[in-house]
């Protein structure tokens, strides 16, 4: 048992896997949400609809954190502490990218193509200020 190094980190964080996020309500107690995420060039990027949960509670308080583990042995988990901002830049690229790392490339490209016709996605982008992770021995 340990902590994954950062190359570990990287190409864990780059599989299709389901991540937790967490964001803080104005009452200060959390929200957590289950997300897609595209791991790209040291940030996670999440799609949104814009008038989630979520994204009011990242325009209001920046402070994230997003989990991300695995299912079965030997389990590992990586958790992303940072800073969230909302932008509109990138989304299409990144929805694309998106689906089609969960969903493969024909499924994926329909279903990105679906989610865009409908204008209300917005694209999440998480800064990493500390990284938390562990993960069991294969033994």
């Amino acid at each position: 048992m340990g902590t994954l190094n950062t190359a570990e980190v990287d190409e864990f964080l780059s599989q299709p896997r389901t991540a937790q996020l967490v964001t803080m309500r104005a009452a200060g107690t959390p929200h957590v949400a289950p997300v897609w995420f595209l791991w790209d060039n040291g940030r996670a990027l999440v799609m949104a609809d814009r008038a989630a949960v979520k994204v009011r509670n990242i325009r209001r308080n920046p402070a994230v954190a997003l989990c991300v583990c695995t299912p079965d042995h030997p389990y590992s988990f990586v958790t992303v502490e940072g800073t969230a901002n909302i932008t509109d830049s990138g989304l299409d690229d990144m929805v694309r990218r998106t689906c089609v790392l969960y969903e493969g490339e024909e499924r994926g490209a329909e279903f990105a193509a679906e989610l865009l016709a409908d204008e209300r996605l917005t694209l999440i982008v998480i800064s990493p200020g500390r990284f938390i992770s562990w993960k069991e021995d294969d033994e």
